[in-house]
């Protein structure tokens, strides 16, 4: 699969959105592809990165930033390799292929194995044509930022 960089706007205006919130954050990108998103937020001062890709490609171009004691780089298959992630994340960000059919499995997963921390923040990249639920288990979307053909729906855990 060919690596798809969250292009330039949109990385831009996620940390921008979230410029107070990744100061001290546990941050995890799912999908993480080039890396850009993950580095963007550590250079914005997330105490901890958590990158995850199941492509070789992307996880050997990403290596040399990686497994320090602030940025960790796994290569694994979502949703399958969420049971494996064992913190709460205050930031998560998820952008699949488009296509992958990725999207609710994904969610599913990220609640049902606790990664959200309970005021954290999920921020899920999509297009247009392909809407998310409002709701999704004890997902709630608190806002949509559009940008083009791509859309940032955010969630938050109901409490």
């Amino acid at each position: 699969m060919e690596l798809r960089p969250t292009t330039a706007k949109v990385r831009s205006a996620l940390i921008n959105i979230w410029r107070w919130e990744l100061s001290g954050a546990v941050f995890l990108d799912l999908c993480t592809g080039t890396g850009a998103v993950a580095l963007a937020a550590r250079q914005a001062g997330a105490r901890l990165v958590v990158a995850v890709d199941a492509s070789a490609k992307a996880i050997r171009q990403l290596v040399v930033h990686a497994n320090r004691e602030d940025f960790y780089v796994l290569r694994g298959t979502l949703p399958g390799c969420l049971a494996g992630l064992k913190t709460k994340f205050d930031l998560i960000y998820f952008d699949p292929p488009y296509a992958s059919g990725l999207y609710l499995p994904v969610l599913t997963g990220i609640v049902q194995h606790e990664l959200l921390a309970n005021d954290g923040e999920l921020a899920v990249e999509h297009h247009t044509q392909s809407p998310l639920p409002e709701q999704h288990l004890s997902l709630i979307r608190t806002r949509q930022k559009n940008y083009g053909d791509t859309v940032l729906s955010f969630y938050q855990l109901v409490h």
